[in-house]
């Protein structure tokens, strides 16, 4: 794992930071507490497709965590790092499926 540095997402109202894990960027996002990243989630359409009034196009499947004051974001299908992800997290709260 290597920080890359900040990231912003437009849908999320705080900054985050990108890291690399196995070659492959995921995006973390913490919240002062359980309670913000909870309402941030929330914001997240069930198939990821959207977050609030932002629709997303995006270039690969991407698997939404959350752990306490937690979101986590990977866009993506490395099958090693989602399990490696969903060990760390548990199982994404959403994902859309690409063909």
């Amino acid at each position: 794992m290597e920080p890359e540095g900040e990231v912003e997402q437009p849908f999320f109202s705080i900054e985050g930071r990108m890291i690399k894990v196995s070659g492959e960027d995921v995006q973390v996002f913490q919240y002062i507490d359980a309670a913000a990243a909870d309402a941030e989630a929330a914001l997240v359409s069930p198939d990821g497709s959207a977050v609030g009034t932002s629709k997303i196009h995006w270039i690969g499947p991407p698997h939404f965590y959350k752990k306490g004051k937690l979101l986590v974001l990977y866009v993506g299908d490395n099958a090693e790092l989602l399990k490696a992800l969903e060990a760390a997290l548990g199982r994404p709260f959403c994902c859309l499926l690409l063909p």
